[in-house]
């Protein structure tokens, strides 16, 4: 027995010795969590804010985190932050859950919504840090809520007979279309959010939709088509190609209708005109809201994005229930082609899982919004022919727009069309803007609201520089050092005009000025209302702190200052006898108190006195590029015999320049990109489900 029982004990001694080695060499899955209660506490429990500025150079994002003693609880942005706000709710949406899920904060930004991203996770990790320090630890532990998440990557085999790439409005449009006309449809997307540029624009053109006239117009027209028709053809000079102007015309009006009164977008059905007196046609319909008390005579440009985001959720609704299927932050990257050169589908990769995609389809939709984000394809396909558009261009949308399957499809023989027009420019500032970090204040106007944010106004002496940049009393002059156009177009109309840079002139008797009584000209608009801290400068308000602005600029390198003309041309790499007899022209202008060049109004003639000189390098933001593909009138793709392409489709800003002509910028009747986007996907949503149905 007692044989037995020491047999036994050995047994257990073995097992144990064996159990504890296996446990040391066991590989554990990394946790930034322990759940042992015996530890000490690695966080404070509770709720902890921090606040970074995001999007908004004006008002921060707030953040607040709940933590448990070793663990993420819940994460939220306060309302009060001021980024816009469908990205605030995508950031909420897709990124939070992954911290929560991972307890770590090293996980994936979302795609399409960067800088709210990337404020809201460095206020994470700084309430972290205050959780961690109140428990009475080192804050380098915040390492245990930094690890890194392995991408399962591997790959995949898809097949729909429609594949959209891009979730924009154009292909959340031409999606839906193509799904009401019993086609499955997969649309893919690259970023973490559908919607698009679209989502973040004021308004959509139409002409005269029937049934919103019907409804809200007493069945009457809303505008002149014929007359429009005409002043389009003339503007385009020939060079917009007519059977797809004819089929804009002739859609717009019932793709506003489906779009609108079938799918419940909402929009002020009091369409307004566009930009210039010229432009009295009533095609521009703003979606809704588009006023507030505050601002009854202003369209809401900044603070409706919420509304929007909430239409594009319906569709979205809309489309899965018609069995339609969608993937975001999956960029496609490579189109597919069968032996005959058809096209027969695309390769994409997910983000997040690394995951590789290769996508059977029947017919696959181009919709990824022009390619203004790709600095190679600017400077290859923009034109210097009519005016200095090649170079790197200011984005005020998303950079995601790179134009990546547009150049697969040129890759393998697709036409372009006019894609060396100008891009859709609708204001100018400088390309970078003084940080917080330089200690200017950031000024609260008391009873007054702002258009674009909806919110208190703010100003700050930090944008100084744009607002020299676009005040109309200022000298513009191109890389070429000549004035390109009356700088009372610099701010909105015609920066575009000098390509993506020009340059501000200054004299230290002017900035003097400034400095002691303040800008003589009202400066808000889009320029202030978008850019920088989204603030006007309040006429006649001194700016005592404007050399110390210009010190910073010239610190951060937009700013440039020499004793002379020729040497402040050398700065700024102009020549210099160029400059100086553009300085010397305009001064004799003033003096006689008339622009022999541009007609510019005397009393924004101001004299470019006694040095030292000043340039401040401006940039055109735009939206998109207005240009690409060559279509047909079923949105297929042509190669450069002018034949389709089998199975390839495109919509939207990725073909637009069929309505344009390389020689002139975008038109100004209000809407019309966004009324292409739609009209483009309507039609081809139809055609396309005709063709795969026909396979």
């Amino acid at each position: 027995m007692k044989k037995k029982l020491s047999l036994l004990l050995c047994l257990i001694m073995i097992i144990i010795m064996a159990a504890g080695c296996t446990q040391k060499n066991e590989i554990q899955p990394p946790s930034a969590v322990n759940t042992d209660s015996t530890t000490k506490a690695m966080m404070a429990p509770g709720t902890y804010t921090a606040q970074v500025y995001g999007f908004s150079m004006s008002w921060p994002d707030i953040i607040n985190v709940t933590v448990s003693e070793n663990a993420i609880e819940s994460i939220a942005f306060d309302e009060k932050s001021g980024s816009t706000a469908s990205m605030i709710d995508t950031v909420a949406a897709n990124m939070f859950p992954r911290i929560l899920e991972n307890q770590s904060i090293n996980v994936d930004m979302v795609s399409g919504a960067t800088f709210t991203s990337a404020a809201a996770r460095t206020a994470i990790e700084d309430c972290i840090k205050q959780a961690i320090i109140a428990a009475g630890n080192e804050e380098s532990a915040i390492s245990a809520f930094k690890t890194t998440q392995e991408k399962i990557g591997g790959s995949e085999e898809l097949e729909t007979q429609v594949l959209v790439i891009g979730m924009g409005g154009g292909g959340t449009y031409t999606a839906l279309r193509a799904a009401e006309n019993g086609a499955d449809v997969l649309v893919i997307e690259k970023q973490g959010r559908y919607g698009g540029t679209t989502a973040l624009t004021s308004e959509i053109q139409s002409i005269n939709p029937p049934r919103v006239q019907e409804k809200y117009n007493n069945g009457e027209d809303f505008t002149d088509a014929e007359a429009l028709y005409q002043a389009w053809t003339e503007y385009t000079e020939g060079d917009a190609k007519k059977e797809m102007l004819d089929l804009y015309f002739e859609n717009s009006g019932p793709a506003f209708d489906w779009l609108a009164l079938d799918h419940g977008a909402m929009f002020d059905f009091d369409p307004k005109p566009g930009f210039t007196p010229q432009d009295w046609y009533k095609v521009k319909f703003q979606w809704y809201p588009n006023t507030s008390p505050d601002h009854p005579n202003a369209p809401t440009y900044g603070y409706n994005k919420r509304e929007i985001a909430s239409y594009f959720d319906k569709l979205v609704e809309d489309f899965t229930a018609l069995g339609g299927k969608y993937m975001l932050e999956t960029e496609a990257y490579e189109l597919i082609t069968d032996e005959t050169g058809a096209v027969v589908g695309a390769k994409a990769k997910n983000r997040l899982t690394g995951t590789e995609y290769t996508i059977k389809a029947d017919a696959v939709v181009i919709a990824t919004g022009g390619f203004l984000g790709n600095k190679k394809m600017t400077n290859e396909y923009l034109s210097d022919e009519y005016y200095p558009l090649k170079g790197d261009w200011k984005v005020y949308g998303s950079y995601g727009n790179d134009g990546k399957m547009i150049q697969s499809a040129i890759d393998m023989g697709a036409a372009t069309y006019n894609i060396g027009m100008p891009p859709e420019v609708h204001m100018s500032g400088t390309p970078m803007f003084i940080p917080h970090s330089y200690g200017f204040p950031i000024n609260r106007v008391e009873g007054q609201k702002s258009f674009n944010t909806g919110r208190q106004c703010v100003w700050s002496v930090a944008d100084l520089p744009m607002f020299l940049g676009i005040t109309p009393n200022s000298l513009a002059v191109g890389v070429d050092g000549e004035r390109f156009t009356a700088e009372t177009g610099v701010a909105m109309l015609d920066p575009w005009i000098a390509g993506p840079n020009f340059y501000s002139i200054w004299s230290s008797d002017q900035i003097n000025d400034v400095r002691d009584n303040g800008f003589k000209h009202f400066l808000g608009g889009v320029s202030s209302g978008f850019l920088g801290y989204t603030g006007d400068i309040p006429v006649n308000t001194p700016l005592p702190e404007a050399y110390d602005v210009l010190d910073a600029g010239i610190e951060m390198g937009f700013i440039f200052k020499a004793d002379t003309i020729e040497k402040l041309a050398e700065a700024i790499d102009i020549d210099s006898s160029s400059l100086k007899n553009t300085v010397k022209t305009y001064n004799s202008y003033c003096a006689s108190g008339k622009d022999e060049q541009f007609n510019k109004d005397a009393k924004y003639l101001e004299t470019i006195g006694q040095g030292p000189y000043y340039a401040i390098k401006m940039a055109s933001y735009s939206y998109n590029t207005c240009a690409g593909l060559d279509v047909n009138t079923k949105l297929q793709i042509l190669n450069t015999s002018g034949e389709p392409i089998e199975g390839l489709f495109c919509v939207g800003s990725d073909c637009a320049g069929v309505l344009f002509t390389e020689k002139k910028p975008y038109v100004t009747y209000g809407g019309a990109n966004n009324g292409w986007v739609l009209t483009s996907a309507y039609v081809c949503g139809e055609s396309v489900a005709e063709y795969v149905s026909n396979k």
